[in-house]
């Protein structure tokens, strides 16, 4: 008989969490009976694959305290009732919202947790809430579950040495990718418009335009680059920050293109705002180069797609992720303050207030894997061969059939 499993995620969106728990429910559908259940039902647009049943908790409207408080209770009892309708066997939340309706809705079934990012480097979580957050309600949460799913080792490092949680409660699996699949979207022809920027050599990165990503690091790198060779900067992702960026780059001499608007300077400009690209592996297997400047990070899928693509990286040596993906054997204790040159690309020191000795670290970097010439394909295999989608479900399949 199939075990009955119950996926809970906070919406359905262009996220790295929310490709995860999408895909996820979509192929462990062929073993188990799956619902994957959506606790924001204002946007039921899907952009990965899913399973069959979705089910969207669409609370009252939320405008006070008081509202709040009712809607999480309307969550609450909607949870709870799903898990006893449908029998549930293990429920398997994603992100901090949905894994605390996990775990106080839990009755029979077990509960799991996957934890996408680190607490106590995400700048986010700050002030007087942020401590109690790090200090009562996150040790409670992680304590209640019956076991708990981290994206990297140095999340599982993390939740044992911080939070105090058991080694045998926690397990690492990576997240899985399609590669055959990203690799022919890769290989689609561009349009005559798109080419036009591959003029030049681009170096391109991609995520959505948010604090964490360092974006305007990126730009002011990108600058003083430009100064010594010729080169265009590509972004792909939708933000808020986006009209900043743009002020940030005419500040510095930048001519942009905003892709998505009015696609001016379409054939000069220096840097090119694209928005949400459907197909992003065609822009990447173009490129020169795959720069990622973020601060904090989970297990950056951005990272890892530029590696099937087969485009070298530069990255920040950030929490957590990019060491794992690029340098596996030695697990991240502080970030770099030097360069580590790997056989694919290089980890580099954060950006978050980066002296004159880092930035020129940076455009060194660079400059070196924008000089290469083809890396052999074998060098990007040894490390994307971790991430098939095989493997990763198979390690998902043991965690529902455990007794643990």
């Amino acid at each position: 008989m199939k075990k009955n499993v119950l996926l809970i995620g906070s919406e359905l969106g262009k996220g790295g969490a929310e490709r995860s728990i999408s895909l996820l429910s979509y192929y462990l559908e062929p073993f188990y009976n799956v619902t994957l259940c959506i606790l924001s039902g204002t946007d039921r647009q899907k952009f990965y694959k899913t399973c069959s049943s979705i089910v969207f908790i669409d609370p009252p409207e939320t405008n006070n305290i008081f509202s709040k408080i009712s809607a999480w209770r309307y969550r609450l009892n909607q949870i709870k009732a799903l898990k006893k309708k449908q029998q549930i066997d293990i429920s398997i939340s994603f992100l901090e919202g949905p894994d605390y309706v996990n775990v106080l809705t839990k009755g029979k079934e077990k509960v799991t947790l996957s934890i996408r990012g680190s607490k106590m480097h995400d700048k986010e979580i700050s002030g007087i809430m942020g401590s109690f957050r790090k200090r009562i309600l996150i040790p409670w949460l992680y304590r209640k579950a019956d076991s708990i799913v981290c994206v990297t080792d140095a999340l599982c490092n993390e939740l044992n040495q911080q939070f105090g949680i058991a080694k045998e409660k926690l397990l690492t699996i990576y997240n899985f990718y399609e590669v055959e699949n990203i690799r022919e979207q890769a290989a689609e022809a561009l349009t005559p418009e798109e080419e036009t920027i591959f003029s030049l050599p681009v170096i391109i990165s991609s995520g959505r335009l948010h604090v964490a990503k360092e974006y305007d690091k990126l730009i002011a790198l990108f600058a003083k680059l430009k100064t010594k060779r010729a080169a265009r900067l590509m972004i792909l992702g939708d933000g808020d920050k986006k009209h900043s960026l743009i002020r940030l780059c005419h500040s510095l001499n930048l001519i942009t293109c905003d892709w998505q608007a009015d696609r001016a300077n379409n054939a000069t400009a220096d840097v090119y705002f694209m928005g949400f690209q459907t197909n992003a592996f065609k822009f990447y297997k173009q490129s020169t180069l795959f720069a990622l400047a973020s601060s904090w990070e989970g297990f950056p899928n951005v990272l890892a797609e530029a590696l099937i693509c087969e485009i070298p990286v530069v990255s920040t040596d950030c929490y957590t992720g990019p060491r794992e993906i690029l340098n596996q054997d030695e697990l991240q204790q502080t970030p770099t303050t030097v360069a580590i040159r790997t056989k694919v690309g290089s980890l580099l020191p954060l950006l978050q207030n980066p002296s004159a000795e880092t930035n020129e670290m940076w455009i060194e970097e660079m400059t070196y894997w924008m000089k290469q010439d083809k890396i052999p394909p074998e060098n990007f295999d040894e490390l994307t061969n971790r991430y098939t989608l095989d493997t990763m479900l198979n390690k998902w399949k043991n965690v529902i059939e455990s007794k643990k």
